[in-house]
């Protein structure tokens, strides 16, 4: 994950990225900051998902990645850990 925070206490910029393995496992990941989602759904690629770039407000932030799989028999959904920073 990249932050960049912002001048004058006016919050920052995030570009969130999740790894998922194994590195075949197809499906998509859904960012989020707290209950808000980032955006949309990104796909995973080779095993990283790499979302989109959200300015987010002065404060803390706690950040997750979602992965969905797009076939649930062959792999499993999961939530990362926590991420928690503030701006």
């Amino acid at each position: 994950m990249v932050e960049v925070p912002l001048p004058l206490g006016l919050g920052g910029i995030t570009i969130p990225t999740a790894h998922v393995a194994p590195t075949n496992a197809a499906g998509t990941v859904q960012f989020k900051d707290g209950a808000t989602n980032l955006g949309s759904p990104v796909p995973v690629i080779a095993g990283t998902a790499v979302g989109p770039v959200s300015v987010l407000r002065p404060g803390q932030h706690s950040l997750t990645a979602v992965f969905s799989p797009t076939d649930p028999t062959k792999f499993k959904p999961s939530t990362s850990n926590t991420v928690t920073f503030t701006f």
